[in-house]
């Protein structure tokens, strides 16, 4: 049946097509029919066929919007998009490499003073422990699936890395009475877990106002922040580092810096060389990221 649809305020009256109908009260009062049809069927079908006049089999989509079928019958039992939203509940895109981060270390950029200064600026000791015990809950995670070694936050944020900036920022809480506690026992650690297990163990508050940041803490930040920067504006963004051709030769200069970095010991990683190369990219190319 055909329902008709007025205005509250101009009074004008219109009339939509058949479906079955649905009831809809209005706050001054004036009821009127909506078309249950009307409010997605639109939409579906244009982008159905769509699809269809590209060559795309769309019967199984179609029984899927109609209710007869469910979202896993798309897919082959071994498919590794299903597999990924088995287990993690998103499909990974290799493309983004974290546009938050990449985000971010844009905003500290463009401070006229620097990176470092914006950084010891923006944020406090409690942004500088929450952040660090987030990557060490991350690294926890990536452990316990078998990624120790694959995944390259490992290398940012090492156990001996984390270590440190925590004994650090433990100087700087405001529970005097488990300094020497804590700073033992985090000394004792030989695992993420272990290490986890003891910061959320503890009591941490840090005086809002203090700027005072741990060296290692702004050098593993500043690495992290400054590689998966490069993977982002090279991979979606098209940006060519200087006396590179293409994309590809741009990622393999980012990857030459990076192992050889990592060819020393933790203590000894100056992430700061990975920093001049974006920050070298991005003024002799002009580059502005637009999201």
């Amino acid at each position: 049946m055909k329902a008709e649809v007025r205005c509250p305020n101009c009074g004008t009256s219109f009339v939509m097509g058949n479906g079955d109908n649905v009831t809809t009260q209005l706050h001054d009062g004036i009821s009127y029919l909506v078309p249950e049809t009307i409010r997605n069927e639109n939409k579906t079908s244009s982008r159905l066929e769509i699809l269809k006049a590209a060559g795309v089999n769309i019967e199984k989509l179609q029984s899927l919007m109609e209710g007869t079928s469910s979202f896993k019958d798309i897919f082959e039992e071994d498919d590794p998009i299903l597999k990924e939203l088995s287990n993690g509940g998103f499909i990974r895109n290799n493309e983004l490499f974290r546009r938050w981060i990449t985000a971010q270390t844009f905003a500290l950029l463009r401070n006229p003073k620097g990176w470092t200064h914006a950084v010891r600026r923006r944020y406090n000791l409690s942004y500088v422990f929450r952040q660090t015990l987030n990557e060490l809950i991350l690294l926890c995670k990536l452990e316990r699936k078998g990624l120790k070694g694959k995944d390259k936050r490992f290398s940012f944020f090492t156990l001996e890395d984390l270590k440190e900036i925590f004994i650090e920022l433990n100087k700087f809480t405001n529970y005097h009475e488990d300094r020497t506690y804590i700073k033992d026992n985090i000394k004792l650690c030989k695992s993420y877990e272990q290490l986890l297990d003891i910061i959320n163990n503890h009591r941490w508050s840090f005086l809002t106002r203090c700027t005072y940041k741990p060296a290692r803490w702004l050098n593993c930040f500043k690495g992290a922040g400054a590689y998966y920067t490069l993977q982002n504006i090279i991979r979606t963004h098209g940006l060519v580092l200087p006396k590179c051709k293409d994309m590809n030769e741009s990622l393999e200069k980012v990857e030459n810096v990076y192992n050889d970095i990592i060819g020393y010991t933790p203590h000894y990683r100056r992430w700061d060389i990975l920093m001049s190369v974006l920050v070298a990219a991005v003024h002799e190319t002009h580059f502005e990221l637009k999201y």
